[in-house]
């Protein structure tokens, strides 16, 4: 399923993985507290490990909610249901 993922800080020190379709209304989110645990999601993601350092960074510097983008990307449904993304 073609999807677009995001990470924004949310609430505290937790950050949210965003994972929506394009041109639909469908979005889903994740919290998660740790940083291993965020990129070991978005390594089940298909995202490279460079990917995934080069964006916690930049988060680190963006404000609460402002969403930085990766690529559309395939991510097959039964992977994103696994990982409690429901679209």
């Amino acid at each position: 399923m073609l999807v677009i993922v995001s990470v924004s800080h949310f609430d505290g020190n937790a950050v949210a993985i965003h994972v929506a379709r394009p041109q639909h209304d469908s979005n889903a989110q994740q919290e998660y507290h740790s940083e291993k645990e965020i990129s070991a999601v978005l390594s089940d993601f298909g995202i490279s490990e460079g990917a995934i350092v080069s964006h916690l960074r930049l988060l680190s510097q963006a404000g609460v909610n402002e969403q930085l983008k990766f690529p559309p990307m395939d991510v097959p449904l039964h992977k994103l249901l696994s990982l409690g993304f429901r679209l």
